[in-house]
C-alpha cells in the first residue's frame, strides 16, 4: 500500500532529525530531482550526496519547520535549524511525491555562523 506525501513527509522528517542518510535515501525514488543553488543531482546517489553535505553543514542541529503546505502531491516548507558552530533560519523547500517516494525536492537555506 503506498504511503501518503504526507506520511512520506512524516517519515523523512524523522529520518532527518535523527541525521540516518540510508532513511532520508529510502524515500526517494530512483530518479529523483534534487536542485539546490549549488546546482542539480539525480537519482538516491545525488540525493545522498546532497543529505551528506547538508548534515555537515548543520550537524546536530535543532530543525524547526514551522510551516507545511500540502496540495495533493506537492509540499512548501519553510524551516530552520541550528547548530552548535552554524545556522540556517531561512530554510525553504518544496517537494514533488510521487510512486510512494519525493520526486522532486528544491532547497534553499543561508548559513550563519552562530558563534
Amino acid at each position: 500500500m503506498a504511503r501518503t506525501p504526507q506520511q512520506i513527509f512524516e517519515h523523512h522528517a524523522g529520518a532527518l532529525i535523527a541525521g540516518d542518510i540510508d532513511e532520508i535515501v529510502a524515500d526517494y525514488t530512483d530518479d529523483a530531482v534534487f536542485i539546490t543553488p549549488r546546482g542539480v543531482r539525480h537519482g538516491k546517489a545525488g540525493v545522498r550526496e546532497a543529505f551528506t553535505e547538508l548534515l555537515a553543514d548543520l550537524p546536530d542541529a535543532k530543525w524547526d519547520v514551522p510551516t507545511q503546505i500540502f496540495e495533493n502531491d506537492v509540499l512548501f516548507i519553510t524551516w530552520s535549524a541550528v547548530s552548535a558552530s552554524q545556522q540556517a533560519l531561512d530554510g525553504v523547500d518544496t517537494f514533488v511525491f510521487d510512486d510512494d517516494g519525493i520526486r522532486v525536492q528544491t532547497v534553499r537555506y543561508t548559513l550563519q555562523s552562530t558563534t
